[in-house]
């Protein structure tokens, strides 16, 4: 490959409908979640409602991880188009990667949990991962998606290895969080977040079974990618409904292990204070959740090769078109809205309040993609992280009268 071509980057952006479509279902799911969480408060006092159960069977831990599958597949599409044109894209994916970590570096002084900062930072892997064959690829990403640190902590636990049975990290630090996050001011807020916040959350992600499965994820969307399912999903329909018939099949199996672990004579084999269930749990329920993130995936392309479903769906391109600043905008409005230096919103709810208030800031948002784009390019921060990715400002921004969007 030349590595000596001029870089070069499209006038007007280029999508493919079906992945944006579905990276916007990807933040409608994270942002009904984070409303139900209360940006993470309603932890301090959790309720059992329908609602929650509801959403978090969803969408809790199966937004996040479409979103992760497809962060390897824009991978895939940002190089291949840099490839056709014979640029040696990896360095300056390794620098937009340095950008959107500091983008989730700042937006995580706001809110801790957002997830920008993570993908950034083991999005890494995926330069590393770019040359490797698919079949290798696969391999790689069972092997990660099978969360082997818990297999063996779990193990490590029964046998009551030395520390083996201790508090998980994050556990420690989010038990620091909720007296900042409730009555600290703004600047606490922030230098908190920065710090013991954000650590909670990389601690989260290694300690349970989101941090490995990441790694699977990109892998995965990598794949994908290479293959083209996105782009040309009826030519692996066949394909799909295999799938799908075995994620129904695992979805169902886990599901039912995980009601069956959580019976009273089944919790009583494990003494007060041992770790291992949790583990066992945490295993369980994210095999549980890669199932369930096949057939969310597989039923959204069957629903969009349907004229209707085109129609529905489509409605949510846009939103992922302009997916930084929708999510970054998420947390600057919602976290003000719950924490205590803002309105302290966080106790005065009820699950379903707080579910109707995310689906109206929800659809505003997509109201607002929807205008927007009809005038832009790129969303705001889309534009921003384009033109600092390039270190140009010669980037089209305003759509001109009679501009065609591709």
């Amino acid at each position: 490959m030349n590595t000596t071509t001029p870089l070069q980057h499209p006038e007007t952006p280029q999508r493919v409908l079906l992945v944006d479509a579905l990276r916007g279902f990807a933040l409608m799911g994270l942002f009904l979640v984070h409303s139900i969480e209360l940006f993470e408060l309603y932890w301090q006092n959790p309720v059992d409602s329908l609602v929650h159960d509801v959403i978090f069977f969803l969408f809790a831990g199966k937004a996040y991880g479409i979103f992760a599958m497809l962060f390897g597949v824009s991978f895939f599409i940002i190089m291949d188009k840099q490839a056709q044109k014979g640029v040696d894209f990896r360095l300056r994916f390794a620098w937009r990667l340095a950008i959107l970590f500091a983008i989730g570096t700042l937006n995580s002084m706001v809110y801790s949990g957002e997830v920008l900062q993570v993908l950034a930072g083991y999005g890494f892997f995926l330069i590393l991962a770019y040359r490797i064959p698919s079949k290798w690829l696969i391999l790689l990403a069972i092997a990660f998606l099978l969360t082997p640190h818990l297999i063996y902590h779990y193990w490590a636990a029964m046998h009551n290895l030395p520390s083996a049975n201790d508090k998980p990290y994050s556990w420690i630090l989010y038990e620091q969080t909720a007296p900042v996050w409730i009555n600290g001011t703004l600047p606490e807020v922030l230098a908190f977040n920065l710090t013991t916040g954000s650590l909670a959350k990389w601690f989260f992600f290694l300690d349970g079974s989101r941090g490995f499965q990441l790694f699977g994820l990109f892998l995965i969307g990598l794949v994908i990618g290479r293959m083209g399912l996105l782009v040309k999903p009826v030519a692996f329909t066949r394909l799909r409904k295999q799938l799908l018939v075995g994620a129904i099949f695992g979805a169902i199996t886990f599901f039912a292990l995980q009601k069956y672990l959580a019976t009273p004579d089944i919790k009583a084999l494990w003494p007060e204070g041992n770790m291992a269930k949790w583990y066992l749990n945490e295993t369980v329920g994210g095999y549980f959740c890669l199932a369930f993130i096949t057939i969310l995936v597989l039923s959204f392309i069957a629903f969009y090769q349907k004229q209707i479903g085109q129609k529905i769906l489509g409605v949510l391109a846009p939103v992922g078109r302009m997916s930084l600043t929708i999510y970054v905008s998420q947390s600057l409005c919602g976290v003000p809205f719950f924490y205590g230096y803002g309105l302290g919103m966080y106790d005065k709810l009820s699950q379903a309040q707080a579910l109707m208030i995310g689906v109206v800031f929800f659809t505003l948002q997509v109201l607002f993609a929807h205008w927007w784009l009809k005038r832009f390019h790129y969303g705001p921060l889309e534009w921003c992280w384009r033109a600092a990715t390039y270190l140009t400002v010669n980037v089209p921004f305003v759509k001109r009268e009679g501009s065609i969007a591709k």
